[in-house]
């Protein structure tokens, strides 16, 4: 009788920390967030990394989903960037990137704050905005309107290691 209860209540154990992993990651992924930042993924910044292991790494922005990339380099397979004029994924490395404009979708228009606290910004992974363009013309007609510098690439991975 003992045995057969100790039985079943581990049966009961691993069927629960077995549901709890599979739910977990079934709301992790219907959440959307950033895997970097953890704000919400925005379809028309979204950036996504083939990983070695078959998994798909999504972020809000090219700039954090070139933080991973710099982060897990030797695991990472494969990269898309939305273009932002389409709204398709693109191959990143073909992609052009304005920098530094005043389109800054990772941010919210209101800041998060308790009344009566004084905050400072230090340092935000989304900042300077990095958007990806699948033509250079598009790139910069954006920049004649928002401002920002066209990067190719390998500037802009030079850009994200800076900072």
């Amino acid at each position: 009788m003992r045995r057969a209860t100790m039985s079943s209540l581990m049966l009961i154990l691993a069927l629960g920390i077995g549901g709890y992993v599979v739910v977990s990651r079934v709301l992790r992924e219907r959440a959307a967030v950033c895997q970097v930042c953890s704000r919400p993924i925005h379809q028309g910044q979204m950036f996504v990394l083939q990983m070695s292991d078959g998994e798909r790494e999504r972020t809000c922005c090219p700039r954090c989903g070139l933080h991973a990339r710099l982060r897990a380099s030797e695991r990472v397979r494969a990269t898309w960037a939305t273009d932002f004029s389409s709204g398709r994924l693109i191959e990143a490395e073909r992609a052009v990137y304005v920098e530094g404009s005043d389109v800054m979708t990772c941010c919210r228009p209101v800041p998060l704050r308790e009344p009566g606290i004084v905050y400072e910004r230090h340092w935000d992974r989304c900042l300077p905005s990095l958007i990806a363009f699948e033509r250079e013309s598009d790139a910069r007609v954006f920049q004649a309107e928002h401002g920002g510098r066209v990067l190719t690439y390998a500037e802009s991975v030079a850009s994200v290691r800076e900072r």
